[in-house]
């Protein structure tokens, strides 16, 4: 997921959801596809699970579609997926069930807003597990996935990231480049939890992609986006709406993403 990250106190939970909610047909389609599957027996030999690799308890933290948690119910007891959004998690219950996996449980739920105690979640997970998500977004938020497992972590995150649309329409609306949020992002991370005394394992994946949508589609996409940052005048709107239209061919837009993913990997106990 590609949202950048702000502290939990400037975000807007219901703009937040409503962005995910119109994005979750787009995600389901990219998971259907099988992109990532390469990727999942590549998580599995970096965070050390070794030849049996059984887990009894996997907490998928940004869960969307479900990919990831359906792939770690196959070495599982037990998965449990969170996310904030409806369309989201109503993809990702009808991916479990398609492939008969009773074995996964699927929240909505804020996480920043979630209380470990309530759902008897605290030191309840073998693996806790943050995918591409935004829900990990301040020091609360990471002390709170790291109480929620016994042992092993992962997250990853974007270390670089160029959007060749919204980063162009960013720099006019914003008044700033996006990119230095994301590597931000996963700097501060390594950072906290090395002065916790955590000795993070790190690697790089490089991920690009293209998107190709109408102009409508994107419009409406980049004002839910954008208006979660700042509230957008009517020049704003016309600045977008003009963008994409001078980008069109044929009516579609085509975004194309060049990405370096980090991927975090530590133990509680060493």
């Amino acid at each position: 997921m590609d949202v950048e990250y702000c502290s939990n106190s400037k975000k807007n939970y219901a703009l937040e959801e409503r962005f995910w909610d119109e994005r979750a047909e787009e995600y389901n389609k990219k998971d259907i596809q099988k992109k990532e599957k390469s990727d999942f027996s590549d998580i599995l030999d970096f965070i050390e699970l070794g030849q049996d690799r059984k887990l009894k308890n996997v907490l998928d933290i940004g869960c969307g579609t479900g990919f990831y948690s359906i792939q770690f119910s196959e070495i599982s007891e037990h998965v449990t997926g969170t996310d904030i959004s409806e369309n989201m998690l109503d993809y990702a219950e009808k991916n479990s069930k398609e492939k008969n996996r009773r074995n996964i449980t699927f929240v909505k739920k804020i996480w920043s807003e979630l209380n470990l105690e309530e759902f008897k979640w605290k030191e309840n997970f073998d693996l806790v597990f943050a995918s591409m998500t935004p829900a990990i977004d301040s020091h609360e938020d990471l002390m709170k996935m790291i109480n929620c497992g016994r042992n092993l972590f992962f997250l990853s995150g974007f270390a670089e990231r160029k959007d060749s649309i919204k980063d162009e329409i960013s720099k006019v609306i914003l008044g700033y480049d996006n990119r230095n949020l994301r590597r931000n992002k996963v700097y501060r991370i390594f950072n906290l939890l090395w002065d916790m005394g955590y000795y993070p394992k790190i690697n790089y994946k490089d991920s690009n992609w293209i998107r190709s949508k109408s102009v409508d589609k994107f419009y409406e996409e980049f004002l839910i986006y954008f208006g979660g940052k700042k509230s957008l005048t009517e020049e704003d709107k016309v600045v977008i709406k003009n963008y994409l239209e001078r980008e069109a061919v044929g009516g579609i837009v085509q975004e194309k993403t060049t990405s370096k993913v980090a991927w975090l990997y530590w133990k509680k106990y060493q």
